[in-house]
């Protein structure tokens, strides 16, 4: 989880710099980015964790996920994040999830 928040909030930092951004108008933004990212992948491991998660929660934490990917940057992580979130195959869907977030 750690190695995807850093690689993201670097995406971020290229990201917001090459739409002309100085580094002390991106550095809040970037932390804001990162404790919301942190706060979803932390709602997403708790609800993996969970036998009773509904279907509606755990589309509405992976929406909030991919969209704060995109914001941030980490364009190909949040298309993978989508991918996933439309498989039909609920126990494949976590398996890909604790694999790409959780290290398995």
């Amino acid at each position: 989880m750690q190695k995807i928040i850093k690689e993201t909030e670097e995406l971020a930092f290229a990201y917001l710099k090459a739409f002309g951004f100085e580094e002390d108008e991106i550095l809040p933004v970037v932390m804001k980015g990162r404790h919301d990212l942190e706060t979803t992948l932390e709602k997403l491991q708790e609800a993996l964790g969970r036998d009773n998660v509904s279907d509606q929660e755990l589309d509405d934490i992976l929406h909030s996920l991919k969209g704060l990917l995109f914001h941030m940057g980490n364009n190909d992580l949040a298309q993978q994040v989508d991918e996933i979130r439309h498989d039909t195959d609920r126990e494949a869907l976590e398996q890909k999830l604790k694999v790409l977030f959780f290290n398995g």
